[in-house]
């Protein structure tokens, strides 16, 4: 009997600057188009500027591309959005 390879499940979580989003989600494109499984853990906030880019990948070339929204709270803080 032949067994299928095991998919790889990888969880990035980018720095919460703008210059690290890019980059992350570049590599979690390429990692899924090995046919690995990706989670992106971002902020509400940050995930909006690379949704499109997320849903474009997923939606035309099927890649397993998953996003965790996770709650950071600025406003506790003082922090803008």
């Amino acid at each position: 009997m032949v067994s299928k390879p095991k998919r790889l499940h990888f969880v990035m979580i980018p720095l919460m600057a703008q210059g690290h989003l890019i980059p992350v989600v570049d590599i979690s494109k390429i990692l899924a188009q090995q046919g690995n499984i990706v989670t992106l853990i971002t902020t509400p906030q940050n995930a909006l500027r690379f949704a499109e880019t997320v849903e474009r990948a997923r939606s035309e070339s099927s890649l397993e591309i998953n996003v965790v929204k996770f709650p950071f709270p600025y406003k506790e803080f003082g922090l803008p959005e």
